[in-house]
C-alpha cells in the first residue's frame, strides 16, 4: 500500500513537471475541457487520469497566469484547467479558454459544493440540471442608517423586502439584455450523463443524485436560515460559488457543460460558536468522489474522433452560420424586482 502511494506521488509531481511545447494541432483538436475551481481538486482529477487506461499526459502550456494540462484518450484531446473560486475569475478564464481552444465539445467543471439538502451527505455527489443565480443584495438596517452587504437574518426589519429576481446572462443579436432564472445543462448531454450514471452503482461508496437545480452565488454561504431560503426560493438541492458562472459562459460561446459537484458540507450546518465545518474534514473526500464520477463519464460518453485543422474553423463557423436553434434554456425574463424564481 505504500508503495502504491509512492507511485500516485511520482506519478503526479509528473503533471506538475514542465513538459514540451503543446503543438497547436492538440490545441485546435481538443474536444473536451474539464474545469475546477482549486488545486485540490485539480490534484483529485489528475489521480482519476491517471486510472484511466490509456490516457496520456501530453503536457502542459502556460498562457499568461493561465496553465491547461493536456491529455490525449480515446483519440481525442482533453484539456484541464483551474478557474479560481469566485464568478469573475471563473467568467474570465473560461472565456479565455474558449478562445484559445476554438473547439470544445464539451465543458465538464467537476468538484466540490456545499449541499443544501440534508438527504445529500458529504461525499455524495449531485449533477443538476439547472442552475440560478442567488444574491445576498444589499439590505438596509434601519438600526444603523446604514447599507452593508449581509447575510438573510431575519431579525432584520426589513427581510422580507429582498426577493431574488432573474439574472441578466448577456445581450441577444437586437442588443436587448437577456435575462433568465435558470440556465440548464444540454438535454442531449445530460441525457447521456443520466444513461451512464445509475442510481445505484455498486461500485460506488457514494450516492449519485442527477437531475434538480443547483445555486451559485458570490459569497460563501454557511448560514441555516439562508440555506432555508435558497430552498425555498428555488427548490434548489446544491449551492457553489462558479457553477452559474459556468452555464453563462458556455452558453455565450454555444458549448454543451456538465456541472458534477462533491457534497462537502451541508451549508450552514455548524453550531453557533463552534469554529469548525464539515467542509475541512469532508473536501478531498468529495472532490475525490466528483473526479471518479467524471471519469466514469469520461469512460462511457460518446467522444467523436475529431481532426480539426490549425484554423479555428469552428468559431468562424459559428459567426458565418449560427445555428438556428439553441439547446440551451434561456428564458427572456422582464426585469421585476420582486420576480420570485420558481
Amino acid at each position: 500500500m505504500l508503495l502504491k502511494h509512492i507511485l500516485f506521488s511520482i506519478h503526479l509531481l509528473y503533471f506538475q513537471l514542465d513538459s514540451y511545447s503543446i503543438p497547436q494541432q492538440i490545441e485546435s483538436n481538443c474536444s473536451v475541457l474539464c474545469v475546477c475551481s482549486q488545486k485540490f481538486e485539480r490534484d483529485a482529477i489528475l489521480r482519476q487520469l491517471q486510472r484511466l487506461p490509456d490516457c496520456k499526459f501530453m503536457g502542459k502550456k502556460q498562457y499568461n497566469n493561465l496553465t491547461v494540462r493536456f491529455f490525449s484518450y480515446r483519440d481525442h484531446y482533453l484539456a484541464l484547467a483551474v478557474s479560481g473560486k469566485n464568478f469573475l475569475s471563473t467568467s474570465h478564464r473560461l472565456f479565455k479558454l474558449f478562445i484559445l481552444l476554438p473547439n470544445v465539445e464539451k465543458v465538464f467543471f467537476t468538484g466540490i459544493g456545499g449541499s443544501l439538502d440534508p438527504c445529500l451527505k458529504p461525499g455524495d455527489v449531485c449533477i443538476p440540471e439547472k442552475w440560478a443565480c442567488h444574491s445576498t443584495g444589499y439590505l438596509y438596517n434601519k438600526r444603523t442608517d446604514e447599507t452593508h452587504a449581509v447575510r438573510y437574518e431575519p431579525e432584520l426589519p426589513n427581510y422580507e423586502d429582498f426577493y431574488p429576481s432573474s439574472t441578466e446572462i448577456g445581450v441577444d443579436s437586437n442588443d436587448e439584455i437577456v435575462r433568465t432564472h435558470f440556465l440548464a445543462c444540454s438535454p442531449s448531454l445530460f441525457t447521456a450523463v443520466q444513461t451512464i450514471l445509475p442510481p445505484t452503482n455498486p461500485d460506488y461508496n457514494f450516492s449519485v443524485q442527477c437531475g434538480g437545480i443547483g445555486v451559485s452565488g458570490t459569497v460563501f454561504v454557511d448560514s441555516a436560515p439562508y440555506r432555508q431560503h435558497l430552498v425555498k426560493t428555488y427548490g434548489a438541492g446544491v449551492v457553489d460559488m462558479e457553477s452559474f458562472a459556468v452555464a453563462a459562459a458556455c452558453c455565450e460561446f454555444q458549448t454543451p457543460f456538465c456541472v458534477i459537484r462533491g457534497i462537502s458540507d451541508l451549508a450552514g450546518n455548524r453550531k453557533h460558536g463552534n469554529s469548525e465545518n464539515a467542509i475541512d474534514a469532508y473536501r478531498d473526500t468529495a472532490a475525490n468522489n466528483a473526479a471518479i464520477t467524471f471519469t466514469d463519464i469520461l469512460r462511457s460518453i460518446e467522444l467523436p474522433k475529431i481532426n480539426h485543422p490549425q484554423m479555428p474553423l469552428k468559431l468562424i463557423q459559428q459567426c458565418l452560420f449560427p445555428h438556428p436553434k439553441l439547446e440551451f434554456n434561456i428564458e427572456n425574463v422582464p426585469h421585476s424586482p420582486k420576480v420570485t424564481a420558481h
